[in-house]
């Protein structure tokens, strides 16, 4: 007998934090519908980053998984297993912690007194208390519970005139 789909995302998650422990984590994990037909989302991070390699690993791992718990999601799906990507949304503690020095968008809450805010500003440091950005060579600060959004902003390296 099938069981949810909220239960089949813990159990999943459950399997990927417990076999690659350390290594990978998951960033966020949904169930897509996408043109009628089932997609099982799951985004990978960790603390060296992540790799095509990395995905085909925990791709491979988490088929196995799922094929010998085939009650776990009922009906056909797919398997989508990937990085957030470069321009990502900082949404964790560790994702804040692994991404001091980077260039990040900012979007700010409005607050009585002051209207929403968007921002570009390179994170200079955090804690789960407060946020220090560098903003046109001067610190600006802020407390986390202001952060609507943040967004990592790829950067391109600069072409010296040879």
């Amino acid at each position: 007998m099938p069981i949810g789909l909220d239960e089949a995302l813990v159990k999943v998650r459950s399997h990927v934090e417990t076999t690659f422990a350390g290594k990978f984590e998951i960033y966020d994990i949904r169930f897509k519908s996408m043109k009628k037909r089932l997609t099982l989302e799951v985004l990978i991070d960790g603390p060296e980053g992540i790799r095509v390699k990395d995905c085909e690993t925990v791709s491979r791992s988490l088929s196995r998984f799922l094929d010998e718990n085939e009650h776990l999601i009922p009906g056909s799906y797919s398997l989508d297993v990937s990085s957030p990507g470069a321009e990502r949304i900082l949404k964790r503690e560790v994702d804040f912690e692994r991404n001091v020095g980077r260039l990040v968008r900012w979007v700010l809450k409005p607050t009585k007194t002051t209207p929403k805010e968007i921002f570009q500003g390179r994170l200079h440091e955090f804690s789960p208390a407060r946020v220090v950005v560098i903003v046109e060579k001067s610190l600006r600060e802020f407390p986390l519970a202001s952060v609507e959004e943040a967004r990592t902003v790829l950067e391109f390296p600069r072409k010296t005139r040879g």
